[in-house]
């Protein structure tokens, strides 16, 4: 009896698992890079080819680390470096600068990249 308590423990924990993470994808916001103040307190999530891929990438993060970037708002930012256009996945949503360094030390320490850049 106490293996079957445990199993519909887990499976319980799961099925709440996945509503966070659906909700909290649902609700994410994207802000336009061109809106953004110079100042403002970013974390760089990666670097992707199209920003298709880029929101792609957010989404599957999000499933990974939704208590983390449940609160963030998405940033997929166009860049040039070297003649090759890429976009810049960045959360926004820090108060300050440590602020955005917990965080990537957070999903850091959980193999994920994560780099705290403020906007120029």
């Amino acid at each position: 009896m106490k293996a079957s308590l445990s199993a519909e423990d887990a499976a319980v924990t799961a099925a709440i698992d996945a509503v966070s993470r659906q909700l909290s994808a649902a609700v994410t916001r994207e802000v336009p890079a061109d809106t953004i103040p110079k100042g403002t307190r970013l974390v760089q999530l990666g670097a992707f080819d199209s920003p298709e891929i880029a929101r792609e990438q957010w989404d599957k993060l999000n499933r990974r680390f939704a208590v983390y970037l449940g609160s963030k708002d998405r940033v997929v930012q166009k860049a040039t470096s070297g003649g090759r256009v890429f976009y810049r996945l960045r959360a926004m949503g820090f108060e300050d600068i440590a602020d955005a360094r917990r965080f990537c030390s957070a999903l850091v320490s959980e193999k994920a990249d994560c780099i705290p850049v403020v906007t120029r």
